[in-house]
């Protein structure tokens, strides 16, 4: 399952566990976090056990295409996003805003940005000190060609990172830029990474050096990663307040579901058609986390037969036309999600609900594919010059969601006479895979941000449009929103970007997420969050009853 991450919604936990006294924000001062925490009074102690998903495919914030649970325990950035979709300082003191005198224009029209930065924030090796000349040499490696960081469009609007002083860090950008509060959720450690070939260097991509509350321990491929308290933790030593965070490999839904009934483990992400199972375990609580996420179904041009294919647009509406997107929500995932029409979730303040919509309709697609030339064969599959209409579907084994609602596409397009032949590979190898383009179809998700930008994902040289799809006048408007500040105008622009983007039937939204999150009534200082960055954004603060 593909959990890139990027910017868009505005969404906020649907519900909340109350499990622990209140916690100190993120941007509180260590004397002040010290001061709530003494009096609130956690555990200290203890070992957190996650039972995990999918192993992922490295432990490089800005490279994964998976959710940055672990790394957030080891590395922190100048900002995160919190429980309430709001970014909030960490490695900065603050976030620069207008108000604040932190941006300011330049007489040529560019903008400066001022970022003053905590002191006295030692790396984990303890010898050298995180600094401006950290976040500038992460601003340069992020915006290199191939450095493969996910977001990477949403830094090249900055043209230079200065060190003004070694606790200030300057950045000119030569437009505005709605999202850059967003930008820098990792910092990277310029001593252990200077001169290096980040994308391939495996002692930072399987071993990450960070700021953050505890420490990288070990990896054991197939089974976990497992990391240890920080005893300098820059917060205060009081933090982080567990010993060690052990991260459990459980791809199976089933092994993962009985490992929470049996204790195994402490935390869990379940499946929406799980909820019925552990939504009244007596030891756990259940938190229904609303995501800024969307599950969609994409097909790629990067191949010549995918040009071939679906270069015809009528192809792409038929081929949206044989989901069953209604089936798949109140059947496959038994009523827990809500039907997406468009990249915005309903609840957010730039969801269009006027663009065009393609609902399930065999005898439409019918239509369309033998207008296209593909006529049904002596074998029931359509054919075209000799070419069938066979066509592989890229899954990861740890999706096991997607090998349901895969089995009812399968069927409703069969009787269409299209043939879907699924390729399940390992989490990490289709993850390589996708980002090759070399696959035809796939539902996967985006996990983003608070703040809105699809510019990466669907633009014509975004760094995570895998598919090929390009279309000019729909860069315009992203490209717009994304240098507006205004909310007004920049909805209208976010709007229409919509709207061509389902009129050219590039993606097909299907659903919009929901992460049921189990945790052991044990566990105090739970927030969940539903951005991109996940639920571990406050983790130093998490602790074990005993």
């Amino acid at each position: 399952m593909t959990q890139v991450r990027l910017a868009f919604a505005v969404l906020f936990v649907a519900t909340v566990v109350a499990c622990g006294p209140a916690a100190p924000s993120a941007g509180t001062s260590p004397t002040a976090s010290a001061a709530a925490s003494a009096s609130a009074g956690p555990t200290k102690g203890g070992v957190l056990r996650i039972g995990y998903g999918a192993e992922v495919d490295n432990l490089n914030a800005f490279t994964s295409q998976f959710l940055t649970d672990i790394e957030l325990t080891m590395v922190e950035g100048l900002i995160v996003s919190n429980d309430k979709n709001e970014y909030i300082p960490v490695l900065a003191k603050q976030v620069p805003t207008v108000a604040n005198g932190l941006v300011k224009t330049r007489a040529d029209g560019k903008l400066e940005l001022t970022w003053p930065l905590q002191q006295g924030v030692m790396w984990h090796d303890q010898v050298h000190e995180f600094t401006a000349e950290d976040v500038c040499f992460t601003w340069k490696y992020v915006v290199s060609t191939g450095s493969e960081v996910y977001n990477r469009n949403s830094y090249l609007p900055i043209s230079d990172c200065r060190v003004q002083d070694k606790y200030t860090a300057v950045m000119v950008w030569d437009k505005p830029s709605a999202i850059y509060n967003g930008l820098f959720e990792a910092i990277l450690p310029k001593y252990m990474l200077d001169g290096k070939d980040i994308v391939k260097y495996d002692g930072y991509n399987r071993s990450p050096v960070g700021t953050g509350p505890f420490i990288f321990s070990e990896w054991k491929a197939g089974e976990y990663v497992r990391v240890k308290r920080n005893p300098n933790y820059w917060r205060g030593t009081q933090y982080p307040y567990a010993d060690e965070v052990v991260f459990r490999f459980i791809p199976d839904i089933n092994t993962r579901l009985n490992a929470v009934k049996s204790g195994e483990v402490d935390f869990a992400q379940m499946t929406p058609t799980q909820v019925k199972d552990v939504k009244d375990l007596p030891n756990f609580n259940l938190t229904l986390v609303q995501q800024n996420s969307w599950q969609h179904f994409d097909m790629s041009i990067k191949t010549e037969r995918g040009a071939k294919i679906f270069g015809d647009k009528n192809v792409r509406i038929a081929l949206f036309q044989l989901i069953d997107k209604k089936t798949i929500v109140d059947g496959v995932l038994e009523g827990t999600v809500q039907v997406a029409d468009t990249v915005a979730p309903t609840t957010s303040p730039y969801y269009n609900p006027n663009v065009k919509k393609y609902t399930y309709d065999q005898t439409a697609a019918k239509k369309l594919l033998d207008d296209a030339g593909w006529k049904v064969g002596a074998d029931g599959i359509r054919e075209k010059a000799g070419e069938k209409l066979s066509l592989t579907a890229l899954l990861s084994s740890a999706d096991a969601i997607g090998k349901l609602y895969w089995q009812v596409i399968q069927q409703n397009m069969k009787s269409a006479g299209v043939d879907i032949k699924i390729d399940t590979k390992d989490a990490a190898a289709r993850s390589q895979v996708w980002r090759s383009g070399q696959w035809e179809i796939q539902i996967s998700r985006w996990v983003l941000p608070a703040d809105p930008s699809v510019t990466g994902l669907y633009s014509c040289k975004g760094s995570n449009n895998m598919t090929g799809f390009c279309d000019a006048a729909m860069d315009e408007q992203m490209t717009l929103s994304d240098q507006e500040l205004d909310p007004a105008k920049r909805k209208a622009y976010l709007f229409k970007a919509q709207e061509l983007l389902a009129e050219n039937a590039f993606s097909l939204p299907i659903y919009y997420n929901v992460n049921p999150i189990v945790t052991s009534k044990k566990l105090g200082n739970f927030k969940a969050s539903g951005t991109n960055l996940g639920s571990f954004w406050n983790v130093f603060e998490w602790y074990l009853n005993k």
